[in-house]
């Protein structure tokens, strides 16, 4: 998982090992010491031009400065194709959620919960989350649909994003996402084309998974706390990911 922290610690590792201050690596890129501490203290990333320097100050790879070997906190197993469409297998690790989550319990009644998550969708309703500590990188947004697969009472739906730490400014919901298999599909025409459709959104592949592909390919909803994510590749939210959480049905 890449985050501004976890590069920071990256940095501060090797400048160490380097046997450098602060100071003298500052010096040797012609950086501040101010500049060197805040790369370390996550505060920022640095740019392409630095990044290079670090590294050939460090004697070692870019990759290996940014870890790229390690960012992935999710393996393809499977993959399965239903005409030209892609669901892939993927077992997913325990990820830390944070945003604004809305709880069906805290309404009078289920259309109201319904209605607040409508409200918040529209783009003056969208909560700022620039506020979050430590987002995982590339930011993505997350719409978390907790429970929704069992009774109205115990539902929740989530603005979030995916960060690095639990500890996250007042006013800010927390979701631990249990590691877990999932069933991953993308929003392109060829998904659309199952339903019938030219187009279809990340929220719709879920009854098609649920209601056609789970049982043709021996899957159920899994148990074991994980929740339904749409992982969005644009900021305008016209595509992106569905992950289901699944667990394969034993033959007996």
């Amino acid at each position: 998982m890449f985050t501004q922290v976890a590069f920071g610690n990256r940095l501060r590792e090797f400048r160490k090992r380097a046997g450098l201050t602060q100071k003298e690596a500052g010096m040797k890129i012609a950086v501040s010491e101010q500049a060197i501490s805040k790369w370390e203290n996550g505060d920022c990333l640095p740019d392409v031009y630095h990044l290079k320097l670090l590294a050939q100050m460090l004697h070692v790879s870019t990759d290996c400065l940014l870890d790229t070997e390690n960012e992935s906190d999710e393996r393809v197993v499977e993959t399965i194709r239903v005409g030209g469409a892609v669901f892939e297998i993927v077992e997913k690790s325990e990820v830390i959620l944070a945003g604004k989550i809305l709880y069906a319990k805290d309404y009078p009644d289920i259309s109201q919960f319904y209605d607040a998550i409508d409200a918040v969708s529209e783009d003056s309703g969208a909560p700022d989350l620039s506020s979050l500590r430590d987002m995982v990188l590339p930011v993505r947004d997350i719409q978390l649909s907790i429970n929704f697969w069992r009774g109205e009472e115990s539902r929740a739906y989530g603005f979030v994003r995916e960060v690095g730490t639990d500890c996250q400014p007042q006013g800010m919901d927390v979701y631990k996402n249990p590691a877990s298999l999932y069933i991953r599909a993308y929003t392109d025409q060829y998904t659309a084309q199952l339903m019938t459709r030219e187009e279809c959104g990340t929220w719709e592949l879920f009854a098609y998974i649920r209601d056609y592909f789970m049982p043709a390919h021996g899957f159920r909803m899994a148990e074991n706390g994980a929740q339904e994510l749409e992982i969005f590749d644009t900021s305008v939210h016209r595509s992106g990911y569905a992950y289901m959480p699944v667990v394969r049905v034993s033959c007996q």
